[in-house]
């Protein structure tokens, strides 16, 4: 028994600080850091519009089996966090040490699967040991470490990119740094006496309740947030720098929508459970708005405004969607984790065809506007199908 219920008692805080790390080590950097990245790459690597779509969808689709797998794997969680925080730094690197759209799909693709499972396993061991502590609202600061990644990141790359490096060796930079921090959290994932199923509801009361209408809007509002937030999520840096040129200032806007989703995070983390699903509506709206601002105003300011409602209410959409879904399944007697997966193919199926269609829109029409669009209508549409529900 290497687990102990005093130390999840007496340490909360570092057990969601550790938990942050591990998420900023798999989404900042796993999934994430070839958004900055990309306009490196087109301009010193040769990369494409059209073939970094493909690589993002490599990644989305990596992600998308990864965390369906999970539903089914049966390894012990400490196991898949380590090697999917392991496979994150050595895959990040590899990215820098080849050359080539095939290795480079093959490799962001199962990057993708490993920030699944550090995702789904490591905020699934954080969050029950929290839970042991009475410290649940600490929750918030673990998906927190979404936002720190993305914006650590971020400013790393303007730095390093400012200072002359390649977008090859910043690869190589962020899979050192990945294995670095990786090493800081090993210890707090440790084998745990019990551990909770990563996608398990409220305790299962013999599947008794069916899905009806608000589930299957969930599930399709979901989607529609998957497809609408990924679009500006893969190409906020090739937008602003499409629209502000290649000036050094396009490169704040990436940072700004990660610390933008930290503090979204935050205070997600503090919404009750009366409140969740207005909340919800609001951030769909909120994420709408942040999509079409640049279009509406495509400049310095709406690139800044965009990117600051993008962020908040990124993170905060999958917080309160996960919520939402274990209170339906227990209002209506039935296990979350078929939901929840039907969330995540829903939200996956969005991410992939994402990126995809916002290439063809420009290559067809000359530019991201009509695609982000296209975006904003789906995130509203999806808000508005949960304000329905909600009354």
């Amino acid at each position: 028994m290497h687990d102990k219920k005093g130390d999840a008692v007496s340490r909360p805080f570092y057990l969601a600080l550790y938990g942050l790390v591990a998420l900023a080590v798999a989404m900042g950097v796993g999934r994430f850091a070839f958004t900055p990245l990309l306009p490196l790459m087109q301009a010193d690597a040769g990369l494409t519009l059209t073939e970094g779509s493909w690589l993002a969808f490599a990644s989305y689709l990596g992600y998308l089996l990864g965390a369906l797998a999970t539903i089914w794997l049966r390894a012990p969680p400490h196991v898949m966090v380590r090697t999917g925080l392991v496979a994150t730094g050595l895959l990040t690197m590899a990215v820098g040490f080849v050359h080539g759209f095939g290795l480079w799909w093959v490799l962001r693709f199962a990057s993708g699967l490993a920030s699944a499972l550090v995702l789904v396993y490591a905020s699934a061991m954080t969050l029950e040991r929290l839970m042991l502590a009475r410290a649940g609202q600490l929750f918030g600061v673990v998906f927190g470490g979404v936002g720190a990644g993305i914006m650590v990141t971020g400013l790393a790359c303007l730095a390093l990119s400012s200072a002359g490096f390649e977008s090859s060796a910043i690869w190589i930079a962020f899979g050192v740094a990945s294995l670095a921090a990786s090493a800081a959290c090993w210890t707090t994932f440790r084998p745990m006496a019990r551990i909770a199923a990563p996608h398990s509801g409220e305790a299962s009361k013999g599947a008794r309740g069916r899905w009806g209408r608000a589930e299957w809007t969930l599930i399709t509002a979901y989607g529609l947030y998957g497809f609408g937030y990924i679009i500006p999520g893969t190409f906020l840096p090739v937008i602003a720098r499409d629209l502000l040129g290649g000036t050094f200032a396009s490169g704040w806007f990436w940072p700004m929508f990660g610390a933008a989703a930290f503090a979204g995070s935050l205070l997600t983390g503090r919404v009750s459970i009366a409140r969740q699903r207005m909340a919800l509506v609001a951030c769909y709206f909120a994420e709408a708005l942040g999509v079409i601002v640049p279009v509406i105003l495509p400049d310095a300011f709406g690139l800044a405004a965009g990117s600051l409602l993008l962020g908040f209410a990124f993170v905060a959409i999958t917080m309160l969607t996960l919520r939402e879904a274990r209170s339906l399944a227990a209002a209506r007697h039935f296990d979350a984790a078929p939901l929840m997966g039907a969330l995540t193919a829903a939200f996956g199926f969005g991410q992939l065809v994402g990126p995809p269609f916002a290439s063809f829109i420009v290559v067809r029409l000359g530019g991201f506007g009509p695609s982000l669009m296209v975006a904003a209508t789906g995130l509203a549409a999806g808000g508005l199908a949960l304000w329905i529900m909600r009354r």
